[in-house]
């Protein structure tokens, strides 16, 4: 970090300090804040933020700073390393109560001192980003503990890909703490990634105009009046312009009018500052311009031993030449020991560029070798190695490879750098590691949502392996076909597959049966139940033919899902045996090496009502994608839990899933899992009674991108239109939502899956009631019931009973509607779809009271008030509860939950996850940090435990479960 010699003074600044220090006031109130302070290169930025942070140390905050710099920005989470590293490192921060060996883990990616106990913890790939952000966001509100914490970090333009996201992530999500960041970038030079980051509401903005001509006259001091115009004109109103000027007045280097101005680090400045600049380092003795230049090989902030390694001095001469550079201001001390900057960084700049091309490769080289004899990183070695190494250096080539791996899972925008530099140095005859470095380029892009270059290396890539590359080729052409799937290219994908099957010269191989079970999966894309059937089936006899177990149940769980989402159940149920035995043989490695067949299989088991089993393949998929790397198939398995823990009513943990699923995809900016992400947190949203939210989140689905509406599996071939129409529907926008609805499903249904169209009708036959359209409603009861006929599934049996049961009882049969509401909730509790048989119960109730059968009512209605409270769903819950508040009954129950459903036993592993660190004195902060879970995720989680323990406060949870564990302790043999 840079500290301005003059930070003392500042002039025509007033209105910005007064800004920041509202902001810093705004701290006492215990809440998070971001203010920005932008402008042109030497206005001042640094200068404002050094008075700022000086002020916020006067009241009483702890103040911390970082510089990115221009040569550096390639080292991952730089500018926060700068901000936090030393510090930490000074402090015995307490890393025990509330911090996992998990969470200290993924604070130790980003903070180097950090030391993690053990370094055996779980994998981290890519994807799962979001991890470390939690863990610096929890080291924030720990630092905010006593008192308030400024954070400022200048230069964010020079800023590193993983610090962007950090920052995004942590704006998204502030720290719940008086956490003030305070951040500085030029103008028009922020990257993308920083202005989307910044562009929301909270974030205040400060933009630093030129000094006026009274003002910069001011900042001037005693100067010639003459001088002092000449400046003026040259400056512009430029704090640092008129700083350089003046140093050089002395020397006759300002005259003349203004001219278009010299480029200086890619910056336009006026003539006589470049002049100046120049005039300021020809000055220089030999010897400390050579320190000086070298210095800028260094990196920001230097230490003088590394800089004068580079520049071949003598130790003992390096201090004397560097007091030498400190009394010319042309260096400054940082706050950290022995580590010194430049003035500014266009100083640097230019110090850099004058020195002989020639002169900077050695230099470099000398770098990389001082650093490699002190024991440094090879993240912190690639960019000097990046510069002088040649074509075919086999040293440079390793070194840039092994950088790229080392921080691919945290920082794959770095990664895919150094990948790129490492095919620079490549021998054109290397084909065979080229298609190796393109394939860990493509995975870094992918994981950057950079899915057209991704594209191209995958393809480039392909272009490249021999002839018999045969089980390659199908390999990268599946990863291609699946990419241009997600950019909503369909029929790309399609054409892709079917050309490589094509062009195998057998059939009857493994490659041609991964190929089969990829064109199995493809047909679902289009809802093509034939191509995904047909495929699927020949997949599994060429796998079956060729004894590949990991193919045999790769092809077995895709041909399982397609039959399952075209109503084939009995085939279905018979292919997912199969699938079970052949995963059951596997090891992880040769399950790894197939791990879509956990997706599809999950999927599949969804829709055939194996609820927990799904989850349990799900969550063996993520463990396994972590370890072997596969990051691509997080957010698929993240979802693959959502649809299942909605039916059984554990909404708190879809949503957990939702918003994992959308910081994974909010940071790799991949809009095919934006969009999933999206579309599953709408329906959540809407089983737990957020309307709006479920409206906003499928509306913001829908805008991702165009192409890939309705394109997407599993999403019941409507996309998110279909959840919009449903949640509008609810919301009594109710034309509107049937006229959508109708516009998707299509009036036979044929447009959706048969497994799912039951929904479909349901809320169509909703809508028509409400519009009192009686006959269109019994029409589409009766499409409910014809699917549900046809499918030997409990669920669609369930949504047609409901749906009957509803037009009954606007048709005035009450008792025929509360018998088949009643049927309805017995077929959805049989398969635990604890939710939808709430729902059902409350439809039973209220036919119930419509029946005059008020005692009955009162019970079925408060069984279902219970349910649909413990489950998350406020809106329909609130319903019910004012439907018993009309029959004079007591709806919100005191005490113990009913019985069967309290006790430690009636918690799922989650809540009682959760008791177990409630039990352990745990805070709900200590607890979302260690178990990655936002705070309102395990506020929702401990409610539900108070309910099933029936108790009413932390100590009481404390006491069942320790009781719990007694009898357990009791009964376990000896």
């Amino acid at each position: 970090m840079r500290i301005d010699s003059s930070a003392g003074r500042t002039v025509g600044r007033d209105p910005e300090l007064e800004q920041l220090n509202a902001a810093l006031e705004g701290l006492a109130e215990g809440a998070a804040a971001c203010i920005t302070v932008e402008g042109e290169p030497g206005i001042g930025k640094t200068h404002l933020l050094t008075v700022f942070r000086r002020r916020a140390e006067e009241a009483g905050c702890l103040a911390l700073a970082g510089s990115a710099t221009e040569f550096e920005r390639e080292l991952p989470f730089g500018v926060w390393v700068d901000a936090l590293d030393a510090y930490v490192a000074s402090q015995e921060l307490d890393l025990g109560e509330g911090w996992n060996a998990e969470v200290v883990e993924e604070l130790s990616r980003v903070i180097p001192s950090v030391r993690p106990p053990s370094s055996s913890g779980p994998a981290m790939v890519a994807d799962e980003r979001y991890r470390s952000h939690r863990a610096v966001r929890r080291l924030l509100e720990l630092l905010a503990d006593e008192r308030p914490l400024v954070v400022v970090l200048d230069d964010l333009h020079w800023s590193d890909e993983a610090s962007i996201e950090l920052l995004a992530g942590l704006l998204q999500r502030p720290p719940e703490a008086p956490v003030l960041l305070a951040i500085a970038f030029r103008t028009g030079r922020a990257p993308a990634r920083l202005s989307t980051a910044l562009a929301i509401p909270s974030v205040r903005r400060i933009r630093l105009a030129q000094l006026d001509d009274a003002q910069a006259t001011e900042l001037l001091g005693e100067v010639d009046p003459r001088a002092a115009e000449a400046m003026l004109r040259h400056a512009g109103g430029n704090p640092f312009y008129l700083e350089q000027l003046r140093r050089a007045r002395e020397d006759g280097a300002v005259r003349g009018a203004p001219d278009a101005g010299a480029d200086v680090a890619g910056v336009s400045v006026p003539t006589a500052v470049a002049a100046s600049l120049a005039n300021e380092l020809a000055s220089l003795p030999a010897d400390e311009l050579a320190l000086l230049r070298s210095a800028a090989v260094a990196g920001e902030p230097f230490e003088p031993d590394l800089a004068g390694a580079i520049a071949e001095l003598p130790p003992p001469d390096v201090l004397g030449l560097l007091d030498a550079l400190l009394e010319l201001d042309l260096v400054r001390p940082t706050t950290v020991p022995r580590q010194f900057a430049f003035r500014h960084p266009l100083v640097r700049r230019a110090v850099y560029e004058s020195a002989p091309a020639g002169w900077r490769l050695a230099a470099h080289a000398r770098a990389g070798e001082a650093l490699a004899a002190r024991g440094a990183g090879v993240a912190d070695r690639a960019h000097h190695v990046e510069q002088y190494a040649g074509q075919g250096d086999e040293q440079a080539i390793g070194l840039l490879l092994e950088a790229g791996a080392s921080v691919a899972s945290r920082a794959p925008a770095a990664a895919a750098r150094w990948y790129e530099a490492a095919l620079a140095l490549l021998p054109a005859s290397d084909a065979d590691r080229s298609v190796t470095v393109r394939t860990a380029l493509a995975s870094s892009l992918r994981s950057l949502g950079e899915l057209e270059r991704c594209r191209a290396a995958l393809l480039e890539a392909i272009e490249l392996l021999p002839p018999d590359a045969a089980a390659r080729r199908v390999e990268l052409t599946a990863h291609c076909a699946a990419v241009e799937h997600w950019l909503g290219r369909h029929d790309d994908a399609h054409r892709r597959l079917v050309r490589a099957w094509d062009e195998l010269p057998e059939h009857a191989t493994a490659e041609a049966a991964a190929l089969e079970i990829e064109l199995a999966v493809d047909g679902l894309y289009e809802l093509d139940f034939e191509q995904a059937v047909d495929m699927g089936r020949q997949a599994l006899a060429t796998a079956r033919a060729v004894g590949d177990a990991a193919l045999v149940a790769a092809a077995a769980a895709a041909l399982c899902l397609g039959e399952t989402v075209s109503g084939r159940i009995e085939d279905a149920r018979g292919h997912r045996r199969e699938a079970l035995e052949e995963i059951a043989r596997l090891s992880d490695a040769e399950l790894a090496s197939r791990l879509e067949a956990l997706v599809h299989l999950a999927w599949a088991e969804t829709y055939l009502e194996c609820y927990d089993d799904a989850v349990a393949h799900a969550e063996q998929g993520l463990s396994l994608a972590r370890a072997f790397g596969e990051g691509r198939l997080v957010v698929p398995l993240t979802l693959a839990k959502n649809f299942p823990f909605e039916m059984q009513g554990r909404l708190s943990e879809a949503r957990e899933c939702c918003e994992t699923a959308l910081e994974v995809s909010r940071l790799s900016a991949s809009p095919h899992e934006l969009y999933r992400a999206l579309f599953e947190l709408g329906w959540t949203l809407y089983y737990a009674g957020d309307l709006d939210g479920a409206i906003a989140a499928h509306e913001e689905s829908a805008q991702v991108d165009p192409r890939l509406a309705g394109g997407t599996i599993p999403n019941g071939g409507g996309g998110p239109g279909w959840g919009l129409g449903a949640a509008w529907v609810e919301a009594g926008e109710v034309e509107r939502g049937r006229t959508l609805l109708l516009s998707l499903v299509g009036e036979d249904g044929a447009r959706t899956m048969p497994v799912e169209r039951c929904f479909d009708w349901e809320t169509l036959t909703l809508a028509s009631l409400a519009l009192g359209d009686l006959g269109e409603a019994d029409t589409f009861a009766c499409r409910a019931e014809e699917d549900a006929g046809r499918l030997p599934l409990r669920l669609p049996t369930a949504l047609a009973a409901r749906a009957r049961a509803a037009v009954l009882l606007a048709q005035g049969e009450p008792l025929e509607a509360a018998r088949l509401a009643r049927a309805s909730a017995e077929h959805a509790g049989a398969i635990g779809a604890r939710l939808q048989a709430a729902f059902s119960g409350g439809l039973e109730g209220r036919a119930l009271v419509a029946a005059g059968e008020r005692r009955q009512a009162t019970g079925v209605l408060r069984k279902a008030e219970q349910e649909l409270d413990a489950c998350g769903s406020t809106r329909v819950r609130d319903e019910l509860r004012r439907e018993l508040r009309r029959l004079g009954a007591r709806a919100e129950p005191r005490g113990p939950a009913a019985a069967g459903d309290s006790g430690v036993a009636a918690l799922t592993r989650r809540e009682l996850e959760i008791a177990g660190l409630v039990t352990d004195r745990m805070t709900n902060r200590e607890i979302a940090a260690a178990l990655f879970l936002s705070d309102k995720t395990v506020e929702s989680h401990i409610r539900n435990v108070f309910h099933k323990l029936g108790v009413s406060s932390r100590v009481e949870i404390a006491r069942a479960i320790e009781r719990d564990r007694r009898e357990r302790d009791a009964v376990r043999p000896t």
